[in-house]
């Protein structure tokens, strides 16, 4: 069985050779590795040019952005199996050979994940993800969140192209509407091993209130989508194409999950500003009397010497709180 070990590359230069030595070093021997590099302009070409092995193919372009290089990648591949490797990312070795057991001893599982580290260099934290229920349908799981993170995936060709493949519009969460439409052609698994690391960096999303706002709003038309398909057969991007974005429906789920992301932004990175409009997109998609009572205190108390400050205090008085309450119950 091969696989296509397929890794995009944009101005990462730093982050090369670690990340692509980690692919060399499969323990899982039938692979072809593409190396794909995006009109890097910091040397990152030079860089992964330096990688000389037979396995190894590099393909280079002008930028063109993730979405519409990875679809690229994935077209010049020749694996029945494709796996994804995030730039600047760690594949533990035995992570193909533990994947590519999976898919060989379950045919009906069509993509594979794995227990994933994530060293996020923009709060200084690193966490384990495992979101992943086994026992609860995967279709199901998705609709409310997504359990994978993309450089941890292994997938079908076979179910890739069945459930139509990346669609460009989505510039990001590419991943998360792939796997919402694979859902209705295959089943998904997760090896319970730490194979993967995942490294979260001040240039990617998480580092622009901008991108992860667009990101939120792209993952709920990813999910309006699914449903609509599995209600009626056709999608948003079906009926209108690049415009369905102005079909998006509003939605007390993405107001949750904008509402948590302005949560997130004064509790783990002391980011105000950011809160503020997040909460505030919250409030336009769905009113609610905490997202008000946020919002407002937002207001006042960063208008003054301090307020930030007691803002935060105030926040994770309010979280040890309800941790206590909901022990108690």
């Amino acid at each position: 069985m091969l696989v296509s070990i397929i890794t995009v590359y944009y101005n990462r230069v730093n982050q090369v050779a670690e990340s692509i030595q980690s692919l060399l070093d499969q323990t899982y021997a039938n692979t072809e590795i593409i190396l794909v590099d995006d009109g890097s302009t910091d040397g990152t070409l030079q860089a992964l040019e330096a990688f000389r092995d037979p396995r190894i193919r590099l393909i280079s372009h002008s930028n063109r952005g993730f979405t519409r290089s990875v679809i690229e990648a994935v077209k010049q591949s020749k694996g029945e199996v494709v796996a994804i490797h995030g730039s600047g990312d760690i594949s533990f070795p035995e992570r193909i050979e533990e994947q590519v057991k999976v898919l060989q001893s379950r045919p009906e599982v069509g993509v594979v994940g794995c227990i994933v580290e994530n060293v996020n260099k923009v709060t200084n934290t690193t966490t384990i993800y495992n979101k992943y229920k086994p026992g609860v349908r995967g279709m199901e799981q998705l609709l409310q969140n997504n359990f994978y993170t993309h450089g941890e995936v292994a997938f079908r060709r076979e179910a890739y192209e069945q459930a139509g493949g990346y669609r460009e519009l989505f510039k990001f969460t590419q991943d998360y509407d792939l796997w919402l439409r694979m859902g209705l052609v295959t089943e998904f698994a997760l090896v319970q091993k730490l194979l993967y690391r995942r490294y979260t960096l001040p240039d990617g999303v998480s580092g622009s209130v901008e991108k992860m706002m667009v990101q939120q709003y792209l993952a709920e038309l990813g999910r309006q989508c699914a449903e609509l398909r599995i209600r009626e057969g056709r999608d948003l991007i079906d009926r209108y194409g690049v415009h369905a974005l102005f079909f998006l429906k509003r939605s007390k789920r993405l107001a949750l999950k904008l509402f948590n992301l302005g949560v997130s932004a004064i509790v783990n990175e002391r980011d105000m500003d950011k809160a503020k409009r997040l909460v505030q997109l919250s409030l336009e998609q769905n009113w609610t009397a905490r997202g008000s009572v946020l919002s407002g205190l937002l207001a006042v108390l960063t208008r003054f010497e301090g307020g930030k400050k007691a803002m935060l205090s105030m926040l994770l008085l309010l979280r040890q709180v309800k941790k206590k309450v909901e022990k108690a119950a």
